[in-house]
């Protein structure tokens, strides 16, 4: 294969590379983790009143984030009452409520909060008060590629 070509297909391909996508970022404490726009988002945690696991689903895509879901235990500050049925001793809702291209998330010790986008771990108890920001992005695609900004 001659320089030329070599050097066109080289450039190409860092062109590629540097071609932005719509991403899913979670931020928090200086760390920054990039995923697809599409991705699905899980954040459990202890309620800071009631003292029950809280199961909210969320997906972010280009047009923002969404509540998909919930699933709680008990009623009470904060939670739900427009329940849509019982599974396993707890209480669930599916719904598709809109919550902005850019939202935060305040979280404190007590809450045990675990967050994974895509299955993947993201945050897992805390052990401070911590601050968690979810934001829609334009990325390069190798921001992508290897999921940290």
């Amino acid at each position: 294969m001659s320089r030329k070509i070599l050097s066109f297909l080289v450039i190409g391909f860092l062109i590629v590379l540097l071609f932005p996508v719509s991403a899913v970022q979670v931020s928090y404490g200086g760390k920054a983790y990039i995923f697809p726009a599409g991705s699905k988002i899980k954040i459990n945690y202890i309620h800071s009143v009631e003292r029950i696991e809280v199961v909210e689903v969320l997906v972010g895509n280009s047009s923002g984030f969404y509540a998909i879901g919930m699933e709680w235990g008990d009623f009470g500050a904060g939670l739900p009452e427009d329940i849509q049925g019982e599974k396993n001793g707890n209480y669930y809702k599916h719904c598709n409520d809109y919550l902005g291209k850019n939202f935060q998330y305040w979280f404190i010790p007590i809450n045990h909060v675990n967050i994974t986008v895509d299955n993947v771990a993201v945050l897992r108890s805390p052990k401070r008060p911590l601050l968690v920001n979810f934001s829609l992005k334009r990325v390069p695609l190798i921001v992508m590629i290897i999921g940290r900004w």
